[in-house]
């Protein structure tokens, strides 16, 4: 199969399993929130923070380099999987160990024994990690949708069935356990590549030379993207970050899973295409313009029915969560583009680039956050969205200067989708305020009203704008897949 259909049906398998896990996780979480405490919800966002740990650090930045990487031989792949074992069962000792400090840290003494539960994951996925990266590399999304999907289903069983029969947020933490060890385990079984009993330092190397890199960009990103999660944690306790965590999850995770398409699609095909900056900015710019005319109408339109969507979703146990919504909103927007930036820079092989750029930005998030940390959550909250919206300019700046791509360019391109966005959210008002009756309960019956108002308004001045257009490119795709 050519680069150009493998690319294709790549981006069709993870399309629609960001679609479909961000609809499986916003149900479990849903009822989740019904059935457990903001504080609940708190406690496993100061447990989330490891949680991102376990996902960043027993990479050690191998996954980018493996799909980098040539000469894959059994050697070089069995040296990749005994080192990153070490470093899983390392991780696990360091967490287990730490988690008394940990717990002292964020003033919550019930949390050191979740964390020492929770720390045999960093065992547990180094055993198919390996696997993983070569499914990736091979572009084979059919069997990675099928995992992440089975795993989410089983993730939500699980875990509900544990909070109704009253675990609290242990439910949350063995609920997270038994996913990565079903994930493993389906992983292991769609990549059935075995490592041999040897290993060799000098043969993974200049991998690691390449990973080391990308190993300090994860950890500043990792900061970048919990620093919030660790200040509110912090000094405004398990409830607050408990309201947070659920406007975090409800804004930020379902953008960046769109963004995440485009990493795990389009790096490996841009890193086949690296010494050709003309076509991937020609790609790029097509895949951003995609991306804005799908996340900016959702982030829009939220930000309009906020109150009615948490009131019906969640409960009023859930109030506080609304202005957070809305303020994360102009962040969600931004960062849907923004999670696409290290896919370029991976693919160009600029992984310094990137732990530059994180580092300018885990610093200048530290100082918004701490500003706005005097107004509590929501102070954090307009802290991160400032910081988001002048990055979002730096950082697109850097990245277009490697494939002469102009902001001007960027503007070009989305800006149809910011325009279109506009007019729904003002029709979507108007319909809210004038036409709608603000009667408490009838809250579900308003938010569907004003949800199906915002979809028609907008497919309505996209097909007659640009509907022409996206027809005659997709008959032509047709043709070239043929």
């Amino acid at each position: 199969m050519s680069l150009k259909k493998k690319t294709f049906w790549g981006g069709i398998w993870n399309s629609l399993s960001s679609v479909s896990l961000t609809g499986l996780n916003f149900t479990i979480t849903a009822i989740l929130a019904r059935l457990l405490s903001p504080n609940a919800f708190g406690i496993m966002g100061m447990i989330q923070t490891t949680i991102a740990l376990i996902n960043m650090m027993n990479q050690f930045g191998l996954s980018p380099a493996i799909i980098q990487g040539e000469n894959l031989n059994q050697k070089r792949l069995s040296s990749l999987f005994w080192f990153n074992m070490l470093v899983g069962i390392l991780m696990t000792g360091i967490v287990f160990f730490s988690a008394d400090l940990v717990a002292l840290f964020f003033n919550q003494n019930s949390l050191a024994p979740l964390l020492r539960l929770i720390s045999i994951v960093f065992t547990i996925v180094s055993f198919s990690f390996i696997q993983q990266s070569l499914l990736r590399k091979e572009m084979k999304f059919k069997e990675l949708f099928n995992i992440n999907i089975i795993s989410t289903i089983s993730y939500g069983i699980i875990t509900i069935i544990l909070a109704v029969n009253g675990f609290g947020v242990k439910s949350l933490v063995l609920g997270y356990i038994s996913k990565n060890i079903i994930t493993t385990i389906l992983i292991i079984l769609f990549n059935r590549w075995l490592p041999s009993f040897r290993f060799d330092f000098k043969e993974i190397r200049d991998l690691l030379n390449f990973g080391v890199y990308v190993f300090g960009s994860s950890i500043l990103n990792y900061f970048n993207r919990n620093l919030d999660y660790l200040l509110i944690g912090r000094f405004l306790g398990a409830e607050a970050l408990g309201y947070y965590t659920l406007a975090y999850k409800l804004m930020l995770i379902p953008v960046r899973k769109i963004g995440g398409v485009v990493g795990n699609t389009f790096l490996p095909a841009f890193s086949q295409i690296k010494n050709k900056p003309k076509s991937i900015k020609k790609y790029y710019l097509k895949v951003l313009q995609l991306i804005s005319l799908l996340t900016f109408p959702m982030m829009g339109g939220l930000l309009i029915v906020a109150p009615e969507f948490i009131l019906s979703v969640y409960g009023e146990n859930w109030i506080p969560v609304i202005i957070l919504v809305q303020i994360l909103s102009i962040t969600g927007a931004l960062q849907s583009l923004g999670t696409t930036v290290g896919t370029i820079l991976l693919s160009q092989g600029r992984s310094d680039i990137s732990f530059k750029w994180n580092l300018f930005a885990v610093s200048n998030l530290g100082v918004a956050m701490l500003i706005g940390m005097n107004w509590g959550i929501i102070g954090v909250a307009v802290g991160v969205a400032i910081f988001s919206f002048y990055s979002f300019w730096i950082s697109f700046y850097i990245t277009g200067s490697l494939i002469n791509m102009s902001l001007l360019d960027l503007v070009k391109y989305i800006r149809k989708s910011f325009l279109y966005t506009l007019f729904m959210m003002s029709i979507v008002y108007l319909t809210k305020t004038y036409l709608v009756s603000p009667n408490i309960e009838q809250l579900p019956i308003q938010l569907a009203v004003n949800v199906t108002t915002g979809v028609i308004t907008y497919a309505f001045i996209f097909l007659i704008v640009d509907g022409k257009e996206y027809f005659n490119q997709i008959k032509r795709l047709k043709n070239v897949l043929k």
